[in-house]
């Protein structure tokens, strides 16, 4: 089975089905084409296309944005103002539980 080659419409049919629910609109455009319709789409021409389909389709409805975590940075001099009767010691210790 390992050496066994597939025709390249059927790889091409089976990437389509195998989109899951997000594709489903993108697919469908693929399969009605002209190119799918005739024959002459390639597995490189599919993979480009879905490619680009997800860097400007996907990216703009926010499916593949990251989250990230930004923390307040104090400068030195604000932090020895804040903190000068022990009360950074009571920061940290609220900081550590809070992190734990």
């Amino acid at each position: 089975m390992l050496g066994k080659k597939y025709p390249e419409r059927k790889i091409i049919t089976k990437v389509l089905r195998s989109l899951t629910s997000k594709w489903l609109s993108k697919a469908n455009a693929i399969v009605e084409g002209v190119h799918y319709q005739s024959g002459t789409l390639t597995f490189d021409q599919l993979r480009g296309n879905l490619i680009t389909y997800e860097m400007t389709i996907l990216d703009q409805n926010g499916e593949n944005k990251k989250k990230s975590l930004a923390l307040k940075a104090l400068s030195q001099e604000e932090e020895s103002d804040e903190n000068d009767d022990g009360e950074e010691d009571k920061d940290f210790a609220l900081l550590m539980n809070q992190f734990n």
